[in-house]
């Protein structure tokens, strides 16, 4: 199935208004019905699996070495990766892999000359991971290449230890939760906020801190919202996508993160642009909005 051209974001100013009006763009290909019939039940089994190795070790003052990069990394990072990476090699060896512990393994083209890959961070946010946090997650995606270049099709944000996980396309996006024998199953849609007086806006770590490499004009946002908190990683794009949040920005990010935001925050009605408005995937920083304030936040962003 070819995907649809990618067009870049623009803004454009309208008449007698000092708002910035994006141009809708979707960074998420199309994915066909075999495709959703293939590979939704193949995710669910690599979340399985990743849950497997990551839930028993939370909470366990699990030992934690220090990447070359000075990020840590634990062994529920190593193992589910390693887990599911052997899940995908076995079922689907022509398959390519990205992820963040293990590397790259190089893709081949099936008999239509089409390419898939797994990109596949088993714990983001390991510093919430060790610190006892409940905000940690596991982001997998499937990207295609039918010749114009890897796009994601599908992905999910889900997190272990609330036992809740979304699978999103440009479809939608859908959220299973179980807790305590109740079973929550919904789509996910945005909120939709049209002040910035209103909106909640998250963030990984504050934008001073050494951990990201923001600019003072994030300040001015944090300036005009009506609430800010530092509850960030891939929850924050949960947030948005569920309707909890406004606002999530991260101006530092790996492509193991952005590729798995994009279908499930776009299949919820959210957008997703870097922090200049174009290609996150591109320019690996993100800036994550239900839609209707996005053109006014990269404004701000880029004043």
């Amino acid at each position: 199935m070819k995907a649809r051209p990618v067009k870049p974001l623009k803004m454009k100013r309208l008449k007698n208004s000092r708002r910035l009006i994006l141009a809708r763009t979707t960074y998420t290909a199309p994915i066909s019905a075999e495709e959703k019939a293939e590979f939704v039940p193949f995710l669910n089994r690599l979340i399985d699996t990743a849950f497997d190795e990551i839930v028993p070790r939370f909470l366990t003052g699990i030992a934690v070495e220090d990447k070359t990069n000075g990020t840590p990394v634990t062994q529920a990072d190593k193992t589910a990766e390693e887990k599911m990476r052997l899940l995908i090699e076995e079922t689907y060896p022509e398959h390519g892999i990205f992820g963040e512990e293990w590397g790259e393994k190089e893709v081949s083209h099936n008999s239509e000359g089409v390419r898939y890959r797994w990109i596949l961070d088993p714990v983001d946010g390991t510093k919430s991971f060790i610190t006892n946090s409940f905000l940690f997650g596991t982001l997998i995606a499937l990207e295609r290449d039918d010749g114009t270049g890897f796009r994601p099709i599908l992905s999910s944000i889900s997190h272990g230890a609330a036992n809740v996980r979304t699978i999103g396309t440009l479809d939608g996006t859908h959220m299973h939760l179980e807790n305590r024998g109740t079973v929550v199953d919904r789509d996910l849609h945005v909120r939709h906020c049209r002040r910035l007086e209103d909106a909640t806006l998250l963030a990984t770590s504050h934008w001073s801190t050494p951990e990201q490499h923001g600019s003072a004009n994030i300040q001015k946002l944090i300036d005009r919202v009506k609430m800010y908190r530092t509850m960030g990683d891939c929850f924050g794009y949960f947030a948005v996508a569920s309707a909890g949040a406004d606002i999530m920005i991260d101006p530092e990010l790996c492509y193991w993160d952005v590729a798995a935001l994009l279908p499930v925050v776009e299949g919820a009605g959210g957008v997703i642009t870097s922090m200049t408005g174009g290609n996150p995937l591109k320019e690996i920083n993100a800036v994550c909005t239900a839609g209707d304030i996005h053109g006014e936040v990269i404004a701000l962003l880029n004043a």
